[in-house]
């Protein structure tokens, strides 16, 4: 003979209400703040469209400027500057504004290479690459979109 199905206690009950309404909140926050700092529950609009196969792809990079004037690349990461692209991304209007926000990362770049010489200066920039048929077709565009500058 089967059990019959027993019934939830009132705190049981009150305990996964509070759990699902948490998730919803922060879902809610995470949709409205546009923002991917509560990860699983931002976002995540990297997936919500494709590209177009014969448009663009903007890939958002860092070059470091030493004395001797020569660019070199800088990869985001924890290991170089301490932060992601898609956190520097999510703040790109606020750095163009602001350039000085990109001196932590100079600092934290510094402080992880002790053996060569400071930045003197670090720019934030958009490598353009042209599709046709969804490959990469003629020569990159890198365009520059703020600098910042040692003091």
């Amino acid at each position: 003979m089967p059990s019959s199905p027993s019934r939830l206690s009132p705190v049981s009950m009150a305990w996964r209400g509070l759990v699902v309404l948490l998730c919803v909140g922060v879902l809610s926050v995470g949709g409205l703040t546009r923002s991917n700092d509560l990860f699983p529950f931002g976002v995540l609009d990297q997936f919500s469209y494709g590209t177009d196969p014969d448009g663009e792809v903007v890939n958002t990079c860092l070059q470091g400027i030493r004395g001797d004037g020569e660019p070199f690349e800088i990869r985001f990461g924890q290991r170089t500057v301490g932060i992601e692209r898609a956190d520097v991304e999510n703040n790109l209007p606020a750095i163009e504004a602001d350039p000085q926000l990109l001196a932590p990362l100079a600092a934290e770049y510094d402080r992880r290479h002790p053996d060569e010489p400071p930045l003197s200066a670090l720019v934030l920039c958009q490598r353009i690459i042209q599709l046709q048929d969804g490959t990469a077709h003629g020569e990159d565009e890198l365009i520059e979109v703020t600098r910042w500058e040692a003091p």
